[in-house]
């Protein structure tokens, strides 16, 4: 499979109940308001929704009740990605419609005539800025003005990591201190954010949570510096990561930034590479199979992945073939 450690962890804060609940709440307000009931939350494995849903590792549903009662829940999804994907407006509508058919067996569901609502949700933690249409409607051609009002229409909600405007610090919004921890750009920043996390999670009840950050911390943002990896114990809480910091923040601050520059040059690479892929796919099987192959290939961390999957593009003689394939690196 493409992916890679660094993106497992990365999900597994998102795996957390108060994780979703902050983002639900501080990040669509205007779309929910008050009207959930968070102590009802909790994930769901697509697997338990519908046999037929293909869900990648990028991808989460969580459940909820409305504060009114009812029979059906409203379903949260989400969806991560580090780099740009046009394709991504028909994979959220084509995501949401196969979520609906795997529900139509319920007894609930059956006895409404009714289904539930969804609220799909991308997280973007790439750089460059998305410039993908939130919509599948906008990706649909307008040749015929007469058909326009018969375009399908599933708009998405896009949270930009590096854009989405911070919330107030009042509110303790643990999903927005991560956002704001993936974005810092100095230690000094990070330590601080990392401090910030720590006294709003100082209680017992948020020891499993702590924990899934403090993983997270140190695969994603410490790897680099050698010094810190010798002192950083799996026993390591986030004030003494904070204290770290404090104690040799030149020195973490270098490697910071050369990490920081490091993934920049690969992200570029890897991201052109993908591009050209596409755009040879497309020449030769097509447009559908280059539409098939693009989520695939967004998934793709590692350059020499990218690699193979050219030698086996100039081999397949089929882009079912080729995507088959490429699955399997």
């Amino acid at each position: 499979m493409l992916g890679s450690d660094h993106d497992s962890v990365s999900r597994r804060v998102y795996e957390h109940p108060r994780i979703l609940e902050d983002l639900v709440l501080g990040f669509a307000e205007s779309a929910v308001g008050d009207l959930l009931d968070m102590s009802t939350l909790k994930q769901v494995p697509a697997r338990h929704v519908s046999d037929g849903l293909q869900q990648s590792e990028n991808d989460m549903i969580w459940e909820v009740r409305t504060r009114e009662g009812g029979l059906l829940y409203v379903y949260v999804m989400l969806e991560f990605q580090s780099r740009r994907d046009w394709t991504m407006p028909l994979r959220m509508a084509n995501y949401v419609g196969q979520f609906y058919r795997g529900l139509l067996p319920r007894p609930e569901i059956q006895e409404l005539r009714s289904l539930p609502q969804v609220l799909p949700i991308v997280i973007y933690s790439g750089k460059p800025p998305w410039k993908v249409p939130k919509n599948v409607e906008e990706m649909i051609d307008r040749t015929l003005p007469g058909l326009v009002p018969y375009r399908m229409q599933m708009p998405y909600l896009l949270l930009d990591v590096w854009r989405t405007s911070g919330l107030s610090r009042s509110l303790r919004n643990v999903a927005d201190s991560v956002f704001r921890l993936q974005r810092a750009e100095s230690a000094e920043a990070a330590g601080a954010e990392i401090r910030t996390l720590a006294e709003w999670l100082a209680g017992e009840e948020w020891e499993s949570l702590r924990r899934v950050l403090e993983r997270w911390i140190m695969r994603v943002f410490l790897p680099r510096e050698r010094q810190l990896e010798r002192t950083v114990g799996e026993d390591t809480d986030l004030r003494e990561l904070g204290k770290l910091l404090e104690v040799d923040m030149r020195t973490w601050e270098d490697n910071f930034r050369e990490a920081a520059e490091t993934r920049g040059r690969t992200e570029g690479r890897t991201e052109g590479r993908t591009d050209l892929l596409l755009n040879m796919v497309r020449q030769k099987f097509g447009e559908e199979s280059a539409a098939h192959m693009a989520p695939v290939l967004a998934a793709c961390q590692s350059e020499q992945a990218l690699d193979e999957a050219g030698v086996l593009l100039l081999k397949c003689e089929t882009g079912e073939d080729l995507l088959a394939k490429v699955r399997e690196i």
